[in-house]
Order: C-alpha cells, then sequence, then structure tokens
C-alpha cells in the first residue's frame, strides 16, 4: 500500500474513532499531500461535512 492510501486510511480511522462514519480523503500535488480530511457529517450533525470538503 502506497503512503497515499496509507493517509486516507489513517484519516478513516480517525473518523471512526470520533464516532462518526469511517471515510477518509487526501489531495495530492507532485507527490505530495497537501489536504486530508474525515467525514464529519455524523459528529457535527451536517449532511454535507463529507470527507473530501473537509
Amino acid at each position: 500500500m502506497d503512503q497515499f492510501m496509507q493517509a486516507a486510511i489513517d484519516e478513516a480511522r480517525l473518523g471512526r474513532r470520533e464516532g462518526g462514519i469511517p471515510i477518509g480523503s487526501v489531495l495530492v500535488r507532485n507527490g505530495e499531500i497537501v489536504a486530508k480530511g474525515h467525514n464529519k457529517r455524523v459528529q457535527e450533525l451536517n449532511p454535507i461535512k463529507h470527507g473530501e470538503m473537509s
């Protein structure tokens, strides 16, 4: 598994630990992570708090 997928999985696990849905995402540019996040829909009771939005 590459480092980028691992970073997305780490974000998903963080979301699960917070009581949310385990979905994580990373944005990579030129081989470098420039952003990362995880779903916060459940934690913040907001239907638009998807991982790719945070």
